[in-house]
């Protein structure tokens, strides 16, 4: 993983279903996994993103034995065209061996982009999703209560200016971080015309969302306003910019679904949370105060109510508060919501995507599989990296790994699944688990113990 507000739950499903079956699963910190897989005996690898940074960690993986899959977590949200997928790298779909990615366009596109490797090209929906069902969300009630206790009636404001107030740097850092990640070609006239969008789209955004958050506390004496930044933001920019706010709170905490579930409506600028939103019926609003063509690749605006400018927005804002219909989903809506993300009713992603790992794995040698000896097959070598120091956002998208709320949001999830599992859970260093149902043996166990204190 990493972003962890983000990840965690859907990774977690994953590893519920995992469990059921007989196997182990390591989970984690995206940068300390990447470092130790040197040192741990190879099983399946699932990467969350296929960058080029991603391809160099994959093809190791390979030659080390593991079989290689990535749930694309940049896709969800999009609706994109085959070259507008820059930041996936050639080498990292050529050594993945499957790879799962939502909606009837987007998989379209990543075939013909990467044609070579159609086969391996899964459409379904990313279990992030799965979670959002009706039969899924009381894994979220305890968040939702206590969210609501704090705050009472609120509206939620999320906002995902990743370039233009990042935690990164500024606008001209991140440009050039992303051409020397590979993912942009500065000499590609279409590439700088797609910042140069980007951009003006972002610094729209920022100036709708400040004036929708001072009108609506004009307003509306009596309601509550929640921005949550995008994990990525800089938190300061909106902080110093609405000091002294009392009915203003700017927070960056959990996953964002139970804060979506305590609101009385979202407000979204072409942000994924839309699309969360209509997952869980709850009301939400796109607010497209810009000209710029780049809000023609998200899904948001397509399954949102849309507000095409601030007076508008605060308008359909007070209609909804006032229990007029503004914010309704159409069936024109949730039939996009459909095709973009590919919704199965009948079928979780996250039950094709381990059909399809399981399948992988009885098609190799029993080696990495699940234990059947009642020993875990986990057995670091001693050149496993305990810690890995955190550097730029790293620590801001995964911050503290706290064992007893992972368990506890497991056995929630399983609880919801209908499915019995009684893993523990095994630091393998800072930010890294081991979740098993196997004996840990007493070697490693010594193992862990020396290098926790040598941290």
């Amino acid at each position: 993983m990493e972003i962890s507000s983000r990840e965690l739950d859907s990774r977690l499903l994953l590893a519920v279903l995992a469990l059921a079956r007989g196997f182990e699963v390591i989970l984690g910190q995206k940068w300390l996994i990447e470092r130790n897989v040197d040192f741990m005996p190879p099983g399946i690898y699932l990467s969350k993103s296929l960058t080029q940074r991603d391809a160099r960690t994959i093809m190791r993986v390979r030659e080390l034995g593991y079989i290689v899959a990535a749930i694309e977590e940049e896709v969800p949200g999009l609706v994109t065209k085959p070259d507008e997928l820059r930041w996936i790298a050639d080498d990292a779909v050529r050594h993945t061996d499957a790879i799962f990615i939502g909606g009837e366009t987007n998989t379209g596109s990543m075939r013909q982009r990467f044609h070579f490797a159609s086969d391996r090209i899964h459409m379904t929906i990313n279990p992030r999703w799965d979670l959002l069902r009706a039969n899924m969300r009381s894994i979220h009630e305890s968040d939702v209560n206590a969210i609501r206790k704090r705050f009472g009636r609120f509206l939620l404001i999320n906002t995902n200016l990743g370039w233009t107030n990042s935690e990164k740097g500024p606008v001209d850092f991140m440009v050039q971080d992303q051409a020397r990640q590979g993912k942009l070609d500065l000499a590609d006239p279409a590439a700088r015309l797609f910042i140069e969008n980007y951009l003006a789209m972002e610094e729209d955004n920022h100036r709708a969302v400040v004036s929708i958050i001072q009108q609506l506390l004009e307003r509306l004496p009596d309601m509550s306003i929640i921005l949550r930044p995008h994990p990525s933001e800089r938190i300061d920019t909106w902080l110093d910019h609405f000091k002294g706010e009392a009915r203003l709170s700017v927070v960056r905490e959990g996953p964002s679904i139970p804060w979506i579930l305590a609101s009385e409506a979202l407000i979204q600028t072409n942000c994924t949370t839309g699309v969360e939103a209509i997952a869980l019926d709850h009301p939400a609003l796109c607010v497209m105060a810009t000209k710029s063509p780049a809000v023609g690749r998200y899904v948001a605006n397509r399954v949102n109510p849309v507000a095409h400018s601030v007076e508008q927005a605060i308008a359909m804002l007070v209609d909804h508060l006032a229990g007029k219909p503004s914010l309704d989903y159409t069936a024109q809506m949730r039939e996009a919501f459909v095709t973009s993300m590919s919704y199965d009713a009948d079928r979780m992603g996250a039950q094709t995507i381990m059909d399809r790992l399981d399948s992988m794995l009885s098609a190799r040698s029993a080696r990495g599989g699940p234990a059947d000896d009642g020993v875990s097959n986990w057995r670091p070598g001693w050149g496993y990296q305990w810690s890995l120091k955190d550097k730029n956002v790293r620590g801001t998208l995964f911050p503290d790994f706290d064992h007893d709320q992972i368990m506890a949001r497991l056995h929630r999830i399983a609880k919801a699944l209908g499915i019995a599992v009684d893993p523990t859970i095994h630091s393998c260093g800072t930010k890294v688990a081991l979740l098993t149902q196997q004996n840990i043996s007493m070697p490693i166990r010594l193992q862990q113990f020396v290098r926790s204190i040598l941290a």
